[in-house]
């Protein structure tokens, strides 16, 4: 059986756990600083990954938007409310889900489950 040692473990839960005070930054911190540690790298990329995608999305959404808005699409210019609001809400719910799926991650790594 492979043991995990315990400053692995911290690491790793801490990289997830960066979603309620340092978010996407401390992750990335994590996974360059701690390059010899594969369960440690794993675990940082993970969480990165996750924290990221939600301000991809966002950012995605908002160009995709402006641009649709901007080359004169009338469409968005006369529903452009609701397209806005609906992108929102999936940005919402993506995020909620990848918020819950980090502070999963963080127990399943304290707990020895991941």
């Amino acid at each position: 059986m492979n043991r995990v040692p315990t400053t692995s473990r911290v690491l790793s839960c801490l990289a997830y756990l960066s979603i309620l005070f340092l978010p996407v930054i401390l992750p990335l911190i994590i996974w360059i600083a701690d390059r010899q540690d594969r369960y440690v790298v794993r675990h940082a990329k993970l969480a990165f990954w996750s924290q990221i995608f939600p301000a991809l999305y966002v950012l995605i959404a908002l160009l995709m938007f402006f641009i649709m808005g901007a080359s004169g699409v009338a469409q968005i210019r006369t529903a452009g409310g609701w397209i806005f609001g609906i992108l929102t809400i999936i940005a919402l719910l993506i995020s909620l889900l990848l918020y819950i799926y980090n502070l999963a991650m963080a127990v399943g790594v304290l707990i020895k489950r991941q």
